[in-house]
């Protein structure tokens, strides 16, 4: 009973980490739009998590994708931090942004011939995001890793 509990709360975690991952890009794209040479679609990510309550669809689309893109990584280090009771926030920090750093790397146009200063700036942006990501799946689930056996 004890181990489902745990599964519970580990999934728990995936989801509250990934409401985090979202509410943190959109601040801080929302205070990086606030600088004088900053693109205008930085202002248009910071307000993209309003499609969650206007369109639920794409919303749940963005979770999927989400959840698609760090099932297995964040998986594997879930596992493994449940095996060998690793319950340091940075197991679960680090990683956390440097997936979102590598996403954005592989998925973003912008990295084609190399990082200028905005591509820098987005990919710093992601990695923040997946810093909070990482520090909520460890507030939620991951202080207590290990604890059922």
């Amino acid at each position: 009973m004890q181990a489902l509990w745990r599964i519970f709360v580990i999934v728990a975690g995936c989801m509250c980490s990934l409401v985090g991952l979202f509410a943190a890009f959109a601040a801080l794209f929302g205070l990086a739009s606030l600088a004088p040479s900053a693109p205008g679609y930085w202002t248009l990510a910071a307000v993209s998590p309003a499609i969650f309550a206007g369109a639920p669809v794409v919303g749940l689309f963005a979770i999927v994708v989400a959840l698609v893109l760090s099932a297995v990584p964040l998986g594997l280090l879930v596992v493994a931090a449940e095996v060998f009771s690793w319950r340091s926030s940075a197991i679960y920090v680090i990683p956390a942004a440097l997936l979102a750093a590598a996403t954005y790397w592989q998925f973003s146009p912008r990295t084609i011939g190399g990082l200028d200063e905005t591509g820098l700036i987005e990919v710093t942006l992601f990695a923040l995001s997946g810093t909070i990501s990482g520090a909520v799946y460890w507030l939620v689930a991951g202080r207590k890793a290990g604890a059922w056996r």
